[in-house]
């Protein structure tokens, strides 16, 4: 069958189908080997997220904006892994020359919606997480929280409108045979590559960041070792969004399929799911549920002033020890020290 002047988007991404040692045969279906991995990944996404509910229903512990988006994030997933199914019984896997005009345009667009559900699925599961690192951080790291949810929205949000104007009329850019216009392969490369690397970058930033905000709380190190391990898990995320950058060297080859792309587009949002539910998951695993935060250790401060005198007569203190007024300002300060760490470390526990 002749392809259409125009490669269609849903052939730019993808394993290469050109019979090497390296790849597999031009005539192989690799449709049911795409199934395989990204049901499998969803399974595994709703068993966390689902896990992640009810440790915080258990607790007696509302829902708050970080479980909204990563639970919207999720349903996008579910979204883009029921289109893919729908496009790999249309020939999603199969080689091009298998497929009739109208079997590779049902194919493309219902691989075109599904890419949508996994950049959406995508933005949400990372905003989640930086909503959940909002809740325990304050001062400038607060800010640059901000800036990376802002920016994360605003790239990867463009990147799903570009996804659906590379083309004019859209349907175009499953009918390649249409009238219209498209832009350049090369184009979508590039921004789809940038877009990668960003999203990489910020998973990885995101991995980072608790070690700031939770090292200099006051519970004991192996509970702290444990909230930074948990938390830090999103740099498998960023993995997937760098491993997706290996699969678009192949734009504009006419000889490939979507199967990489769509693997490696799931496996980002599904990992994200994961990670942002495993902190939360601890809660089944800790041993002991009432353990406490370690005290906290303070200066002691000496002070022989005594400008104020005596806070009690000759009269009251008999066999009490003299309290002067410097020593108990010195007691107040760290009374409010200690209540002040606490209120921080129950915050961060809550967000864990």
């Amino acid at each position: 069958m002749p392809h259409p002047p125009h490669i269609s988007p849903t052939r730019h991404l993808g394993r290469a189908t050109e019979t090497t040692p390296e790849t597999l045969s031009a005539h192989d279906n690799l449709g049911p080997y795409l199934l395989r991995v990204i049901w499998p990944l969803a399974a595994l996404s709703t068993l966390f997220l689902g896990l992640r509910v009810y440790c915080k229903l258990s607790r007696r512990r509302r829902l708050w904006w970080d479980d909204n988006f990563l639970i919207a994030g999720w349903i996008a997933l579910i979204y883009a892994v029921s289109l893919l199914t729908v496009a790999v019984h249309h020939g999603l896997g199969r080689h091009y020359e298998d497929l009739s005009d109208e079997a590779i345009a049902n194919m493309g667009m219902f691989s075109m919606a599904a890419g949508f559900g996994n950049i959406l699925a995508t933005c949400w599961t990372k905003t989640s997480f930086a909503i959940t690192l909002l809740r325990i951080s304050d001062g400038s790291m607060r800010r640059i929280i901000w800036f990376i949810i802002i920016s994360v929205n605003l790239v990867i949000g463009s990147n799903g409108v570009i996804h659906w104007i590379q083309c004019w009329p859209v349907e175009k850019t499953w009918r390649s045979y249409l009238e219209g216009s498209c832009f350049s392969p090369d184009i979508v490369r590039n921004y789809n590559t940038a877009v990668a690397v960003f999203s990489g970058v910020m998973d990885i930033v995101l991995a980072l960041l608790p070690w700031k905000i939770i090292w200099s709380i006051t519970i004991n190190r192996r509970e702290r070792l444990g909230a930074l391990v948990a938390m830090s898990a999103g740099i498998i995320d960023g993995v997937m969004a760098f491993l997706k950058i290996k699969a678009m060297y192949v734009i504009g080859n006419v000889n490939t399929t979507t199967v990489d792309l769509q693997i490696f587009g799931t496996a980002e949002p599904a990992t994200a799911i994961m990670a942002a539910s495993i902190p939360m998951l601890r809660v089944l695993i800790q041993r002991d549920s009432s353990s406490k935060p370690s005290e906290p250790e303070f200066v002691q401060l000496r002070t022989t002033s005594t400008a104020r005198g005596p806070l009690m007569s000759n009269s009251d203190k008999k066999g009490t020890p003299e309290t002067s007024w410097p020593e108990l300002e010195v007691q107040a300060v760290e009374e409010v020290h200690v209540r002040q760490g606490e209120e921080k470390d129950n915050k961060i526990r809550m967000a864990v």
